[in-house]
């Protein structure tokens, strides 16, 4: 995977980091509405997993945007080619999950969620601990409920700078597909501005999936 070092003394985000350094817990969450209609319409149509549309969509849009990219290393800050998701997933016919950790995201929706579905079906363990790294995304969803707010366990790492994102049910609203979804990251590296910018790659992508080459 490609990555290069930033150049901290000439960054443009040098002074805030510096800043929210200051504080021994610097991870800030949002959670906010997000129109899900056309990927829940891809999946229909294609008879695939609504929730690894939505990891594949979410994505695509997070590394459209290079401060999602960036990663607190020892030697000093990197902003990384891509960052995969490392999802949950409920095994089938009990009340646990398994974090599975894809090892790719593509161009294409329906061959990554065909992979997805075959890791779900066939990984052993809880977790892939030889697929850990620092250039993933944690993602989670609570199809039960309605999310409103949420927040990740262990957190105690300043340096963190792994991106969770989750969301809720979708609910119809107006004819549309509405649902929660909620971040938790990394004040050093990325702000609200940031989740805007994530928001409208998201709504482009998703619209986008009516002409996608599949």
């Amino acid at each position: 995977m490609a990555e290069h070092k930033i150049d901290f003394e000439n960054w443009q985000r040098r002074e805030l980091f510096q800043h929210f350094s200051l504080t021994s817990s610097p991870f800030w969450a949002v959670t906010y509405e997000e129109d899900v209609t056309e990927i829940l319409d891809f999946a229909r149509k294609h008879h695939v997993s609504f929730y690894h549309m939505m990891i594949w969509t979410a994505a695509k849009a997070l590394n459209s945007v290079p401060a999602f990219r960036c990663a607190i290393r020892k030697d000093g800050i990197y902003e990384l080619d891509e960052r995969l998701p490392s999802f949950t997933s409920m095994k089938k016919d009990s009340e646990t999950f398994q974090i599975i950790t894809m090892p790719f995201l593509g161009e294409f929706p329906l061959s990554f969620c065909r992979r997805a579905e075959e890791l779900a079906e066939n990984q052993k363990e809880f977790i892939r601990y030889d697929l850990e790294s620092d250039a993933l995304i944690f993602v989670s969803c609570l199809p039960w409920i309605n999310v409103t707010g949420l927040r990740n366990e262990g957190l105690s790492d300043p340096d963190d700078s792994v991106p969770r994102i989750a969301w809720g049910r979708f609910e119809k609203k107006d004819g549309r597909y509405i649902l929660g979804m909620s971040f938790e990251v990394n004040h050093r590296l990325i702000d609200g501005f940031h989740i805007g910018q994530f928001h409208e790659s998201f709504r482009r992508i998703a619209a986008s999936l009516s002409v996608q080459a599949i």
